[in-house]
């Protein structure tokens, strides 16, 4: 019984070491194309080249999983795996969560935002600003 308490009380300790709100991204999620796409039709400012584009099986195949302190980004389609990078916490205000985390194509850490969405997060596309969602997958 000692042992059981002791390994309850462990858990609850690690837990703790990460605070609420990041540990709301850690897991693994998703690309949801429709509530993405949905969201993308909703914008304005996409050249309808781009939308035929991005509307043609572009989304949807994307996952990302956090882990405490690393993230991996892979597709389902395509040979690309990013491998686990480092990543780190800038901020958390209020559902919104900003991290700095390593672009394996560009070769920099880079600041991204992501925003809390009941069991989604999403992040904003930077040039047409819709939403692109990831739903949790665990």
């Amino acid at each position: 019984m000692r042992i059981l308490i002791l390994i309850s009380l462990a858990a609850v300790l690690v837990a703790c070491e990460t605070p609420p709100k990041q540990q709301a991204i850690i897991g693994v999620w998703e690309s949801d194309a429709d509530r993405t796409l949905q969201s993308m039709e909703a914008a304005e400012n996409i050249p309808p080249e781009v939308q035929v584009f991005l509307s043609d099986d572009f989304y949807g195949h994307l996952t990302v999983e956090y882990r405490t302190d690393t993230v991996r980004a892979f597709f389902d389609n395509q040979d690309y795996d990013t491998g686990y990078q480092p990543y780190e916490v800038v901020s958390v205000e209020g559902d919104v969560i900003v991290t700095r985390e390593w672009n394996e194509l560009r070769e920099v850490f880079e600041q991204s935002t992501t925003y809390l969405d009941d069991a989604c997060i999403y992040g904003i596309n930077p040039e047409y600003g819709f939403r692109e969602y990831f739903c949790s997958v665990e």
